[in-house]
């Protein structure tokens, strides 16, 4: 049985992916830069970093500097908990800016 936050990444891809632009599941590994979203992509000319958590999870200290990054760089980005905060994130309805206060 697959995780909680596999079964939604994969559901977000699979959406994302059918309704166009280019996107890419990160997998985490030791020589790679720690803090990278879950998902990242490019939909309309627009970098896009989307961080997925499931239930009370949030992001960490260091994928928050990162959203932070990302954020002052120009680019959309967030944390989803469900397929339509992804979405949301994707065309510019959510951002990190907003979201930010929920994770002090």
């Amino acid at each position: 049985m697959k995780k909680p936050e596999t079964a939604l990444v994969e559901k977000i891809i699979d959406r994302l992916k059918a309704e166009g632009g280019f996107w890419v599941k990160i997998h985490g590994g030791p020589m790679q830069q720690a803090g990278i979203p879950d998902i990242i992509g490019c939909y309309h000319k627009r970098f896009v970093g989307i961080e997925v958590k499931v239930g009370d999870n949030k992001p960490s200290k260091l994928q928050k500097i990162v959203l932070d990054e990302l954020l002052q760089a120009g680019s959309r980005c967030g944390v989803a908990y469900t397929l339509s905060q992804a979405l949301g994130i994707r065309d510019g309805d959510e951002n990190w800016g907003e979201q930010r206060q929920n994770f002090s």
